[in-house]
């Protein structure tokens, strides 16, 4: 009979959809952890058989390893994983993409956290297409970070690395769920973490993950494994550990120089805005006082004509006055207030 394996002091869930090129790569990174207590628990969605042939041989070789065959499901499986937290025995969990890699002490990194705090995760590394490092500087003790990663699309706590205690997870209204349209599952599920009262967050100093540069669909499985392996042989290299630390530290450093000379840059443009809109508020100031003068002008000249025009109205009805006052003119009225002599008169014309 053999030995009773102990209980798991972490369950790693490893979600896989078409990466079955990667995905033993991305287990044994889980198994050959410092903490061997693990589940680790594949869940499938919607697989082909090749990944199924991978985790008959995985399965085969450590029996930590779990898989959860299941549909292509609308989202990205959020219900198996759902499923898969609320019937693990293991008290904190941990998510593993299908073509990343965690350091061997990512776990343990990741359970000296949750000791006092609820969600945890590594420092953001990603690797460029280069293959160098860049950061996002990131601390969910603050406030105001949490409070930036509140809005859709603001996210830099990648689902590969981040932790969290199941204690954490039932007090959830959800849990793991499909997200709205548009919306990523992993930051939508944070959001819930995030905003339940009273949570302790916690960002690790270190980086305990390996996250390669999206290869695009258009990677032949042969490439995307390529590049893992290239990833794997790095970190299995003496001395890898140490070096990842350097280059992280490095990659650091650019970030906050490069972070202090963009606030320089904008302290210019800005500086550069403010003489703009003062010559500009001068400049129109004295656009505003040229035309309120032309408009004064304007209308002393309308007043003028209208009082010139008002003189010559009175100076004519004056001289039709005195014209209609004349005997000639009350003659003219009369003769030609005689029907007779007007028809006579239009003969004339004629």
């Amino acid at each position: 009979m053999s030995p009773q394996r102990p209980a798991p002091r972490a369950l790693v869930i490893v979600p896989t959809h078409d990466h079955a090129s990667t995905l033993d790569l991305a287990v044994r990174s889980a198994l050959e952890q410092t903490v061997a207590e693990l589940e680790v628990v594949v869940i499938g969605d919607g697989v082909g058989d090749d990944t199924r042939e991978v985790m008959s041989r995985l399965i085969a070789d450590d029996d930590r390893v779990r898989f959860v065959d299941r549909p292509k499901s609308p989202s990205r499986g959020e219900e198996a994983r759902h499923e898969v937290i609320l019937a693990s025995a293991a008290p904190v969990v941990t998510y593993l993409g299908d073509d990343d890699l965690f350091w061997p002490d990512h776990v343990e990194s990741m359970l000296a956290l949750l000791a006092d705090h609820d969600f945890a995760h590594p420092f953001p590394v990603v690797v460029e297409a280069d293959g160098s490092l860049a950061t996002l500087p990131t601390d969910l003790a603050d406030p105001a970070c949490v409070e930036w990663h509140l809005h859709p699309g603001h996210n830099t706590v990648s689902l590969t690395g981040a932790a969290h205690t199941v204690e954490l997870y039932r007090r959830l209204p959800a849990g793991w769920q499909a997200p709205p349209a548009g919306r990523w599952p992993d930051h939508f599920m944070w959001e819930q973490f995030f905003r339940l009262p009273g949570v302790r967050l916690a960002t690790s100093g270190r980086s305990t993950t390996i996250k390669p540069p999206a290869t695009g669909s258009s990677a032949t499985p042969a490439e995307r494994r390529a590049a893992l392996e290239g990833w794997w042989d790095r970190m299995h290299r003496p001395g890898a550990r140490a070096e990842w630390d350097a280059a992280v530290a490095d990659a650091l450093r650019r970030t906050a120089i490069e972070t202090f000379m963009a606030q320089q840059v904008l302290r210019d443009d800005i500086d550069d805005l403010r003489v703009a809109m003062a010559e500009m508020n001068e400049a129109t100031h004295a656009r505003i006082a040229h035309l309120e003068r032309t408009a004064d002008a304007l209308t002393a000249e309308r007043d003028a004509a209208r009082a010139e025009v008002e003189a010559t109205r009175q100076r004519l009805e004056g001289e039709l006055a005195e014209l209609r006052s004349t005997r000639t003119w009350r003659l003219h009225e009369r003769v030609t207030a005689n029907p007779w002599v007007r028809r006579a008169y239009r003969g004339l014309r004629r």
